[in-house]
């Protein structure tokens, strides 16, 4: 389980950086994820209220193909969504303790599907080790959000390569920006 879930001096560091000026952006962004999404993968989501959390993962939601849109589950905390494979969206914002994330056994979900959670910084140690972490930024206008993308292991890795992949062909086109950090030139 996950020690450390965000970037630091000793932890892996941003591979990609995506900036999205709209809800429709993240929403894009969100379901290049969903299409690149496998299951086992698990996706984390950090920011303030309001950042776009959610709205990404209706675009993921959407790009599985689930009849059910994806709403907040920050009262219900686990909902999922069906589709070409399973995602379960789990919001940890009204959880107090590492032991109340484990009693919801999320690592079970990832056996027949994908795992998505917001608010994850709760969870640390009950969440998987590999895990394609994203931390929303409010950028320079009120709509505006940098979305940075941490790979913590190569299950992640391979996520993050397939996602960007689908950015490149389905985005490229639409006025979403994005830069590789220095760190990941070396790699």
């Amino acid at each position: 389980m996950a020690e450390n879930i965000s970037a630091s001096a000793a932890g892996p560091s941003p591979a990609l950086l995506l900036v999205s000026d709209s809800e429709s952006d993240t929403v894009r962004i969100g379901k290049s994820i969903g299409l690149a999404l496998r299951t086992g993968d698990t996706v984390l989501l950090s920011g303030d209220l309001g950042a776009g959390k959610t709205r990404m993962v209706h675009g993921m939601a959407e790009a599985i193909e689930s009849p059910i849109p994806a709403r907040s589950p920050t009262f219900v905390i686990v909902n999922e969504y069906p589709g070409r494979l399973r995602l379960s969206h789990c919001d940890l914002y009204r959880l107090g303790s590492v032991d109340e994330v484990e009693e919801l056994a999320l690592d079970e979900r990832l056996v027949d599907g994908a795992l998505v959670v917001e608010w994850p910084e709760i969870g640390a140690a009950a969440l998987p080790e590999d895990v394609l972490f994203l931390q929303f930024v409010n950028g320079g206008h009120d709509d505006q959000r940098l979305i940075t993308f941490t790979p913590t292991g190569p299950r992640s890795a391979g996520l993050l390569s397939r996602s960007a992949a689908v950015f490149e062909s389905l985005d490229a086109t639409v006025g979403l920006t994005h830069s590789n950090s220095p760190e990941s030139d070396t790699n």
